[in-house]
């Protein structure tokens, strides 16, 4: 790497300490004194680790799924516990604060991992700061705890492009196991491999992903198994929440479904959607860049699903700087997401307060703003030939590793279509 080029990663990679700092001290600020007269709403300053502190127990000291059941993955409930260890080390009435501290600097690790597994596949300073300065990172980094399973799925998604199926099996098995978005990579990789008649990649890969799953799951499923099935029963008993489409197609529309059949037919959605974004993209793509199909599986996951988290548009963040031809959707995301972000909490300020607040309307737009550019990305993913794809980053996926030799993939110069070369 040049001197040039390593300032200017240097720079970035300051940019992204930088936009997880403000992301810290944006849900710190409010945590002094607690939570009054929705200051968390007004101020844009609500996060979910501070209440879950008490309602998942973790204040008395109970073990996640074993004393309590609790509504995420395994993976993330091991999050919680160890913040939880680190913060029942200090008085009681420091203790919500410093476990909210120490899960905003495990996710800051996963943040900037990210930024170093976009170098590492190929991306350019310029691309990765895509990611590194989003207000998106700043805005829900720590709303939740998503950083660890946003990285697992980049790494996912890179191992795989640099030829080792078997290794990004593991991290999508282990991306699934603390938030279940990874899994879709497992379908995409495994399809790609057995389309360039490599049966053994594509039986690693899912082999991998499977037993990394199961070998975080099943002790914890055997030991307290309503602990651990708290999370599928609590995601199918929830009703649409307020971001998704379902519930503006409830409120304005007036749509009145049952939540057995909205689980229906959200499900029903989410699977057509998903056969024709990898009918019609595999179709234009060739086998070496199908990985880029999990971009707008996601996208639609996201417009179809009955509930769309604030936190869930970090997912697609690492995926946009890695798969997107141009800049101005992804623009475009930032933009109508700041939108959401901007009316989302002020509104539920009045739904919590029964006080003046900005109505549904206004965020009910904002709302289809981002709907509408996650639609086009969706097209966008389907529409470009990426044989003609005309900016970076240009990559494909290397072949499977062979006879213990690594390949590693690299971005294609503007022109022709270039094969991957050997490492060594």
């Amino acid at each position: 790497m040049s001197g040039a080029a390593a300032r200017r990663w240097a720079a970035v990679s300051l940019v992204c300490l930088a936009t997880v700092l403000v992301g810290w001290w944006s849900k710190a600020r409010c945590l002094d004194g607690g939570w009054t007269a929705g200051e968390q709403y007004l101020e844009w300053c609500y996060t979910d680790v501070y209440p879950l502190w008490y309602a998942e127990r973790l204040d008395a000291g109970a073990v996640p799924y074993l004393d309590h059941p609790v509504e995420y993955p395994v993976l993330t409930g091991a999050q919680m516990w160890a913040a939880a260890q680190a913060a029942q080390r200090f008085p009681p009435p420091a203790r919500a604060r410093v476990f909210y501290h120490v899960t905003a600097a495990l996710g800051a690790v996963f943040a900037v991992g990210v930024l170093a597994l976009l170098g590492w596949a190929g991306l350019g300073p310029a691309r990765a700061a895509w990611w590194a300065a989003a207000p998106t990172l700043a805005a829900y980094a720590f709303l939740n705890w998503d950083p660890a399973a946003v990285f697992l799925l980049t790494l996912a998604v890179v191992l795989h492009l640099r030829g080792h199926d078997g290794w990004a099996g593991v991290a999508a098995g282990l991306g699934a196991a603390a938030k279940l978005f990874p899994a879709v990579v497992v379908p995409v990789v495994v399809a790609a491999r057995l389309a360039q008649r490599a049966p053994r990649a594509a039986l690693a890969h899912m082999a991998a992903a499977a037993a990394s799953w199961t070998l975080v799951n099943l002790p914890v499923a055997m030991l307290a198994w309503e602990g651990w099935w708290h999370f599928f029963a609590l995601n199918r008993a929830r009703p649409a929440n307020w971001d998704s489409l379902w519930y503006f197609a409830g409120r304005v529309l007036g749509l009145r479904v049952s939540l057995p059949a909205l689980n229906l037919w959200s499900a029903v959605l989410l699977l057509t959607g998903a056969a024709v974004i990898v009918a019609v993209g595999t179709r234009k793509s060739p086998p070496e860049r199908w990985w880029r199909l999990v971009l707008p599986l996601l996208c639609w996951f996201l417009l179809v699903n009955k509930v769309y988290s604030p936190q869930y548009s970090l997912w697609l963040l690492p995926l946009m700087a890695l798969a997107l031809p141009r800049a101005a959707p992804f623009a475009a995301f930032l933009a109508a997401d700041l939108m959401v972000f901007a009316t989302e909490f002020p509104f539920l300020a009045g739904v919590d307060q029964g006080t003046a607040a900005p109505g549904y309307g206004v965020l009910a737009f904002a709302l289809l703003a981002r709907a509408g550019v996650l639609a086009w990305v969706v097209g966008l993913c389907l529409v470009t030939d990426a044989g003609a794809y005309d900016g970076p980053p240009r990559l494909r996926a290397a072949p499977p590793r062979r006879g213990g030799r690594p390949l590693r993939a690299q971005r294609v110069a503007q022109g022709p279509d270039l094969s991957l070369r050997r490492a060594g």
